[in-house]
């Protein structure tokens, strides 16, 4: 069972919302942190901080920064209006808080899938323009090759010095 994080501090304006998380300690890299447009998890273990968030945030535009021991997680509102409390009614039971939470987890992880798709498809675009590249240089490079075999036949009737270069140089001036 993780411990609650209770000492957090939270502030606001009307367009943002800024939490911030003591780690107690955690190293930086051992810090997960979920975020959806209306749930926000930070979890170190043995320590858990969960906010069911009042109302709605914008999690595309969301800004997480972990250092000197702190989570400062800026969310930015969907409302531009100062809120009344940083999350829902503890009254809410269990069951409701474990939707919301499984609702957020399955976004979070969707998103991140989505996000992995479009890195992909984008990567392979740019393997398919790198591969198109190559082959338009090898083929510019085959089509000079061709053209400078079908000059050395045309050479062989030629005397010795007259393809040297420098003979040809020399005739030209």
């Amino acid at each position: 069972m993780p411990l609650v994080v209770m000492d957090y501090v939270w502030t606001q304006t009307e367009t943002t919302l800024y939490i911030n998380v003591p780690l107690k300690g955690t190293n930086a890299g051992k810090v997960d942190i979920v975020c959806t447009d209306d749930y926000l998890k930070v979890h170190f273990p043995p320590y858990l901080f969960e906010a069911f968030l009042f109302e709605p945030v914008d999690d595309d535009r969301i800004a997480v920064r972990v250092a000197n021991g702190c989570a400062v997680i800026t969310l930015p509102k969907r409302t531009n209006k100062v809120w009344k409390h940083l999350m829902i009614s503890t009254g809410k039971n269990n069951k409701e808080k474990m939707e919301i939470r499984q609702r957020a987890l399955l976004k979070y992880h969707e998103k991140l899938s989505s996000e992995s798709r479009n890195k992909a498809a984008k990567q392979q675009e740019e393997n398919k323009y790198a591969l198109e590249t190559v082959i338009k240089w090898l083929r510019k490079q085959a089509e000079t090759r061709r053209k400078v075999n079908v000059d050395v036949g045309e050479l062989e009737d030629l005397k010795e010095e007259e393809r040297n270069p420098y003979w040809l140089k020399d005739k030209g001036e």
